[in-house]
C-alpha cells in the first residue's frame, strides 16, 4: 500500500484521521485497480482545492490490488466470468476475514493476503474506508449478513446512508450496461438485503475497529477494454475525493490522565451504539457523527468511567476534544474483569 499526504505520509501525526482504498480484492475486477492509480497520480499532482483538503488533514492508504495473482491469472475482456476472482490458493479473499459472530467461513485457510489486511488494520486506526468492486453498480453498506434475525441494518446505519448517498451524487452517470436492479434504490443496499455473504472485509473492520467502510460496486463489466478505463476514473474521482473527507465530520479528541498519559484499554461508545471505538495508544479517538447531539461515554476495560453530551454542527471540521479524567476515577477498575452495564 501507498501511504499518502501532504506532510509526513512515512508517520502517523497526533489526531490526523487514517483513511484507506482497496482495490482488486477479487483479481479478475480490475477497474477498482484502475481508479486507485489514477487516484494516486490525482492527490500528487491536482491543485484542487478539495484536493488540498484531502492531503492536508488526513493520511491516505491506497491498495491498488490485494489480489495479484488473482489478477495475473484474469482476462482482459472478460466482463462476467469468475477466472482470476480466486488466489493462487483458490481463496475467496471476500469471504475470508473471521466473522464476529464465529461462524464458520468458506475455507478453513486464511489466505496470506487476508492475514497481511488483519495485521495493517491491528497496526493503524482506520476511520473511514472504501474496497472497490466490478460486476455491478451499487453501493453496498453494512451489515453483509443477517448476523440477528433479519435485522440488516447496524447501529450507525444512518451514518453509511450519508456517506453512501454523498458518494451516488458525486458520481456524474451510471454505469449504462448495468441492470436496473438498484434504481429503486437509489444504487445504495444493504449487503445482507442483496446477499448474504460470510467473513468479508467490511463488516471485519466496522465490527472490531468501528471503521466506516462502504464496498463500491462500480463496473458491470469486471475486466472492460482499456479505452474504457478513463471514464470510469471521471465519473468517479470527484466522489473517491468527497469520500475521502467525510472523515473530517463528527468528533475526534484525546482521553487523558491528570498527567497527561493515555489511558490504556479505553474505548468510546456513541449513545448506546456498537461497536464501540477503541482508543488509540496516543489517546485518541475518532468517530464520524451526523449533525445532532449526542452522549459520549468513555468505558474503561467496559467500565463506564466518564459521559457528556456533545453537539456536532453539519461541518468538515469535526469537534476537537481533550477530555483529561483522574486516575482516581478508573484505577478501581483496573483488575475487575466483569463490565459494569453502560446505560
Amino acid at each position: 500500500a501507498m501511504a499518502l499526504s501532504a506532510y509526513a505520509p512515512n508517520q502517523h501525526v497526533l489526531l490526523r484521521p487514517e483513511v484507506k482504498y482497496i482495490g482488486n480484492i477479487h483479481g479478475n475486477e480490475v477497474v477498482g485497480l484502475e481508479v486507485l492509480l489514477y487516484l494516486i497520480e490525482y492527490l500528487l499532482t491536482s491543485n484542487d482545492t478539495l484536493v488540498y483538503q484531502v492531503m492536508n488533514r488526513s493520511r491516505i492508504w491506497i491498495m491498488p490490488s490485494m489480489n495479484p495473482d488473482g489478477l495475473e491469472k484474469s482476462m482482459y475482456g472478460d466482463c462476467s466470468s469468475i477466472t482470476g476472482r480466486y488466489t493462487l490458493n483458490n481463496i475467496d479473499l471476500n469471504r475470508n476475514f473471521p466473522d464476529y459472530y464465529g461462524a464458520t467461513l468458506p475455507s478453513s485457510i486464511r489466505a496470506q493476503e487476508t492475514s497481511a489486511i488483519m495485521s495493517w488494520l491491528a497496526n493503524v486506526s482506520f476511520v473511514l474506508s472504501a474496497n472497490f468492486h466490478g460486476g455491478s453498480f451499487v453501493i453496498n453498506t453494512p451489515l453483509d449478513r443477517y448476523y440477528v434475525g433479519r435485522v440488516s441494518t447496524s447501529d450507525d446505519d444512518d451514518i453509511y446512508q450519508m456517506v453512501a448517498h454523498s458518494y451516488i451524487n458525486r458520481t456524474k452517470q451510471t454505469d449504462k450496461a448495468c441492470s436496473n436492479q438498484f434504481t429503486d434504490t437509489g444504487y445504495i443496499t444493504r449487503g445482507a438485503d442483496w446477499y448474504e455473504i460470510v467473513g468479508g472485509m467490511q463488516d471485519y473492520g466496522y465490527f472490531n475497529y468501528g471503521t466506516i467502510e462502504l464496498t463500491l460496486e462500480i463496473s458491470c463489466c469486471k475486466y472492460p477494454e482499456s479505452n474504457l478505463l478513463a471514464g470510469y476514473w471521471d465519473y468517479n474521482r470527484d466522489a473517491m475525493i468527497g469520500h475521502l473527507l467525510q472523515a473530517q465530520r463528527g468528533v475526534k479528541g484525546l482521553i487523558l490522565n491528570e498527567y497527561s498519559q493515555p489511558i490504556p484499554s479505553t474505548e468510546i461508545m456513541i449513545n448506546n451504539r456498537k461497536p464501540v471505538v477503541k482508543v488509540t495508544s496516543l489517546g485518541e479517538f475518532w468517530r464520524i457523527l451526523l449533525p445532532g447531539t449526542y452522549t459520549l461515554k468513555v468505558l474503561y476495560r467496559g467500565f463506564q468511567i466518564h459521559s457528556r453530551e456533545i453537539t456536532i454542527q453539519n461541518s468538515l471540521s469535526p469537534l476537537n476534544l481533550t477530555i483529561i479524567i483522574s486516575s482516581s476515577t478508573y484505577l478501581p477498575y483496573m483488575n475487575m474483569t466483569t463490565a459494569a452495564s453502560t446505560t
